[in-house]
């Protein structure tokens, strides 16, 4: 099954919102990639850029938690940083989040759609407020860089829990 790797070309400018979609086929159903996405303690499992993850009671919209980055940055962010809020949670569907950052906010939307013989992943990150391009600096571009690793590990872990199932 062919698969490919797009990212918008979007441009920042003053006074909008900075966004890029990522976007693969990976040949699962929604249903077989939906448990690790959903389960967000496991989101360091394919995210590279992750720690760890916090949540505040169980998944649902309206739920807080934290995201923790590796490094230094996330020493700094556990710090700082408020929680982030789940702003959709449709089962084998989508998952968003939204993380206030200075002035601002990062918004994350992880969407499932199934097509012939696999299912999009899709990855859509919005960052916006006056600081957004200092944002996108220090966190923004490793969140889309790395989309790749992220498709190949969600990949892993659905085969290894299709093999568990079988």
């Amino acid at each position: 099954m062919p698969t490919f790797y797009e990212t918008d070309s979007s441009v920042y400018r003053p006074g909008m919102t900075w966004t890029r979609t990522s976007r693969e086929i990976l040949p699962f159903s929604p249903a077989a990639l939906w448990a690790p996405l959903a389960d967000f303690t496991r989101w360091p499992d394919w995210d590279p850029d992750l720690d760890r993850v916090e949540l505040h009671g169980p998944a649902a919209v309206g739920t807080t938690g934290f995201l923790v980055p590796n490094g230094f940055r996330g020493r700094v962010h556990s710090r700082v940083a408020e929680p982030f809020t789940i702003t959709s949670l449709i089962q084998h569907g989508e998952i968003a989040v939204r993380q206030p950052i200075p002035f601002g906010a990062l918004e994350i939307t992880l969407r499932l759609t199934e097509v012939g013989g696999g299912t999009e992943f899709v990855q859509e990150v919005t960052m916006g407020g006056p600081l957004r391009s200092v944002m996108v600096t220090i966190i923004g571009g490793d969140v889309v860089e790395h989309f790749d690793v992220k498709c190949a590990r969600l990949a892993e872990l659905a085969a290894a829990q299709a093999d568990h199932d079988a």
